[in-house]
C-alpha cells in the first residue's frame, strides 16, 4: 500500500503513540468528577499538555538534528511510558501530570515529520507526511476510539478506567519496542549537543516575537512558506473541536454515555481514516489542491453548525461526523503535506519542522484556553470559534498570493 515502506512503521509509531495519550478519554471525567467544573478541569489538562508540547518540540528537533531521529523517538516513547503510569491513581493530580508528562513527547511528531522527508522519493512528500498530519490531528479521536473498543466489550472498562490504563502501558511498551527497530533516516554527520542552545530554543519558544522573526528567516530560505503557515495555525485553530469532542459529547446536551460516545468514536475514527488514506493515496496527485482546501473549510463550518444544532438526535451526530471526515477531517493533511513538501525543496530540515511546531503548539493552547473560556459560557459555543477559524482559512486559501499558491499544485510539489 506504501511506496516508502518504512511508513508503514512511522504511522504505526504515531497512532499507538496517539491512542496512549488519548485512550482513556471516554473516561477523563473519572479524574475530575470530585470537582466543579469538570469540562474546564478536562481542558486544563489539554493547555498543559500542549504548553509543554510548546517548550519541547524545537528542542527536540534540535537534538534530532545533531544525533539523529531514532534516538529521540526511543527517548520520547520512554517519556510516553512513564507518563501512562501517572493515570493508574484515578484523580486530578494524576490526570494533570500525566497530560504535562505527555506534553514532552509531542514533538515525536516533527521528528517522524523530518523521518519521511528523509526517505521520501521526489514527488511523494505530499502524499506520505499528508497522512502522517491526518493521523496527527485525529489522533485525539483514535484513543477514545480504541479505548472505546474496550469499553464496549468489557463491562469494568465502563465505570472504571484503570483497564484503559492498562491497555495504554502495554501499547506503550510496544512503542517502545518499534522505536527500537526503527532505523536511522537521516544521513547528516553527529554533532555535539550544546546545552545552551537548547535552552535557547526552550526560551525562545515562549517568544512569540522570537517564533514569528524565525518564520521570517524561513520565508528568506523557502519562498511562499509563510502563507501556509498560516493556514496551518488557522487549521490547527479550527480543528480544536477534536480535543473538546469528548467534553461535549458526554456533559454537553448529547449526554452519552461511556458505551455510546465509544460507538462514535469507532465509527467516526474509522470513517475519516479510511477517507485520508484513500484520498492521499489515490486522489490528492488528480486535483486542485487549494480548490478542495476552499471547500473542505466552507463544508466545514456548516459542519461546526450541524455539532451545535446537533440536540439530543444521536442520528444527526452521525451523520454530521461522515460530513466531517469528507470536509474538515482533509485540512491537516493537506496542508500539512503542501508544507513538508516545499520545506523537502530546503533539505527537510527537523529544526523547521521543530520550530514550526512550536508556533503550532501557541495556536494549540490558545484554542485550549479559548475552548476553555466558552465551554464556560455554554457548551456549544466553542463551535461558533472553531467555524470562525475556518473562515477565516477559507479567505486565506482563497486570497493565496502566488508564490504560495504554486506550492499547492501537485506538478510543483517535491
Amino acid at each position: 500500500m506504501f511506496k516508502n515502506p518504512r511508513l508503514a512503521l512511522i504511522i504505526g509509531i504515531l497512532f499507538i503513540d496517539s491512542v496512549v495519550a488519548g485512550g482513556v478519554g471516554p473516561l477523563l471525567n473519572k479524574y475530575t468528577e470530585t470537582l466543579s467544573g469538570k469540562q474546564v478541569w478536562v481542558m486544563a489538562g489539554s493547555a498543559l499538555l500542549l504548553g509543554a508540547q510548546l517548550v519541547t518540540s524545537p528542542v527536540l528537533a534540535a537534538i534530532s538534528n545533531k544525533i539523529g531521529r531514532r534516538p529521540v523517538l526511543i527517548g520520547t516513547s520512554l517519556m510516553s511510558l512513564l507518563a501512562s503510569f501517572f493515570l493508574l491513581p484515578v484523580n486530578v493530580f494524576g490526570y494533570l501530570t500525566n497530560r504535562g508528562i505527555e506534553g514532552t513527547t509531542n514533538g515525536m511528531l516533527s521528528i517522524l515529520r523530518s523521518a519521511v522527508v528523509d526517505t521520501a522519493d521526489d514527488g511523494d512528500v505530499v502524499q506520505q507526511t499528508g497522512i502522517l498530519g491526518s493521523v496527527t490531528a485525529l489522533g485525539a479521536i483514535f484513543g477514545p476510539a480504541v479505548g472505546g473498543i474496550l469499553i464496549i466489550s468489557l463491562a469494568q472498562a465502563r465505570y472504571d478506567a484503570k483497564p484503559l490504563v492498562i491497555m495504554g502501558i502495554i501499547l506503550a511498551v510496544v512503542n517502545v519496542v518499534l522505536t527500537f527497530i526503527f532505523k536511522e533516516t537521516s544521513t547528516k554527520e553527529k554533532q555535539p549537543i550544546d546545552p545552551k542552545e537548547l535552552r535557547e530554543k526552550a526560551f525562545n519558544a515562549l517568544k512569540i516575537k522570537t517564533l514569528w522573526g524565525q518564520l521570517a528567516d524561513v520565508e528568506e530560505k523557502l519562498k511562499g512558506f509563510k502563507a501556509l503557515f498560516i493556514i496551518q495555525l488557522l487549521t490547527v485553530l479550527s480543528l480544536g473541536y477534536y480535543n473538546y469532542f469528548i467534553a461535549y459529547l458526554i456533559v454537553g446536551d448529547l449526554g452519552l454515555t461511556y458505551r455510546e460516545a465509544s460507538y462514535f468514536f469507532i465509527y467516526y475514527g474509522l470513517i475519516t481514516l479510511t477517507v485520508n488514506l484513500v484520498f492521499f493515496q489515490l486522489i490528492v496527485k488528480h486535483i486542485n489542491q487549494r480548490k478542495v482546501m476552499i471547500f473542505a473549510a466552507i463544508g466545514g463550518i456548516g459542519v461546526m453548525a450541524l455539532y451545535a444544532l446537533s440536540g439530543k438526535s444521536i442520528t444527526m451526530l452521525y451523520f454530521t461526523g461522515a460530513l466531517d471526515a469528507v470536509t474538515a477531517g482533509l485540512l491537516t493533511g493537506l496542508i500539512t503535506g503542501q508544507i513538508s513538501a516545499l520545506t523537502a525543496k530546503g533539505g527537510g530540515s527537523g529544526q523547521i519542522f521543530g520550530d514550526s511546531q512550536a508556533l503550532g503548539g501557541v495556536a494549540s493552547f490558545l484554542t485550549a484556553v479559548m475552548t476553555t473560556i466558552l465551554t464556560a459560557l455554554d457548551p456549544r459555543a466553542p463551535f461558533a470559534f472553531f467555524a470562525l477559524a475556518m473562515a477565516v482559512m477559507a479567505y486565506r486559501v482563497a486570497t493565496l498570493p502566488e508564490e504560495s499558491a504554486v506550492e499547492t499544485r501537485s506538478e510543483n510539489q517535491k
